[in-house]
């Protein structure tokens, strides 16, 4: 098989380089060892503020706008809906943290997605006594469900065999890279937190962040806004809620712990003051950088391997952005911006060889 690219892994970052891919008639073929791991599980909120600090995160805005017209697409390729707008109320601590708002929502980017009025509407079973401020122009991508939609439509067309890619078996040539019965100009490595087993990029300093959700019944309480405190409870009908989520650097596993469920109730329990049921729970690993900014970029020695990774919190909004970086970057030679570009780590791959 003759093909363009080999993209290894298909999480987020490897369905939008994909699709960079389709719509440029590129030939690809996709390798992923197991599309249904925990890993593949994707919280899908998109919201370009830092609700902790009332700040832009790092080129979400910009990059949101990338998303939203990519998101849209798919939704025409498919005839579904993936993106599902619906407001945040933050939970406001104090008259300190209101008149902080207040302040913030007057900012360039901020004014976009903060309303300034503090909402004190009265919600039985939730606890507000500062009020809420109001965030607009976010919501939910549903993640899973386009990873599956994707992976089925490439299995119809045989373009993703399910394997563990062998890196043994990776055949590097100047011009070219055999791959068992596969010859390809470039690959494309969007594996996630399993860059660690890529002995071509694993000096790239990832941290992997366990991170656990709670999905929990509240039939007292029927709201389609999001409440952020201490923890999000997204909405997602019949009364159901998704709470979350833990942050475990040193667990890597895909287990569901008590200890994040007491962690996660212990903070639901701060504003929610209703009975609930916990219907089910669920695992994710979050691949991220130090520096909090993702990599992207071309081997320092084989330039026809590329990786694309560490999306972090924010993959839904920054993944697309970031895959036409990569794509742009090794098509049309385009300079990829320092601070997502593997190359800020170029003494750690010195150091290693």
């Amino acid at each position: 098989m003759q093909v363009d690219y080999i993209v290894v892994g298909f999480g987020l970052a490897g369905l939008a380089f994909v699709v960079e891919l389709e719509k440029a008639n590129k030939s690809f073929i996709v390798i992923d060892n197991n599309p249904n791991r925990p890993s593949r599980v994707v919280g899908g909120m998109y919201n370009p503020i830092i609700l902790k600090r009332f700040t832009p995160a790092w080129q979400a805005h910009e990059m949101w706008q990338v998303a939203h017209s990519f998101y849209k697409e798919l939704e025409k390729k498919f005839s579904k809906e993936y993106l599902f707008p619906f407001e945040i109320r933050r939970i406001l601590q104090s008259v300190e943290e209101q008149n902080n708002w207040v302040v913030a929502s007057d900012k360039a980017v901020m004014c976009d997605y903060m309303k300034p009025d503090i909402i004190q509407e009265s919600i039985a079973g939730i606890k507000a006594p500062f009020g809420f401020g109001k965030l607009i122009n976010v919501g939910r991508v549903a993640g899973e469900m386009l990873l599956e939609d994707y992976k089925s439509y490439l299995l119809s067309k045989n373009l993703l065999k399910i394997d563990t890619f062998d890196y043994d078996s990776l055949l590097i040539n100047e011009k070219s890279i055999s791959y068992k019965t596969i010859k390809a100009k470039q690959v494309v490595f969007s594996e996630g937190s399993y860059i660690h087993q890529n002995p071509f990029f694993n000096y790239l300093p990832m941290q992997v962040a366990k991170g656990e959700l709670l999905v929990i019944e509240v039939p007292k309480l029927t709201i389609d806004f999001t409440i952020k405190s201490s923890v999000f409870m997204v909405p997602f009908g019949n009364n159901q809620y998704v709470v979350g989520a833990t942050y475990n650097w040193k667990d890597k596993s895909f287990d569901a712990t008590d200890l994040a469920q007491q962690e996660l109730e212990e903070k639901l329990k701060r504003f929610l003051k209703l009975p609930y049921r916990i219907v089910a729970t669920k695992v994710g690993i979050r691949p991220t950088v130090k520096d909090r900014r993702p990599l992207v970029g071309q081997h320092p020695k084989y330039t026809n391997l590329a990786v694309l990774n560490g999306l972090g919190t924010r993959g839904v909004i920054i993944a697309p952005a970031i895959a036409k970086t990569l794509f742009n970057a090794i098509e049309n030679k385009h300079e990829i911006p320092k601070e997502m570009s593997v190359e800020r780590f170029q003494s750690l791959y010195t150091d290693n060889n």
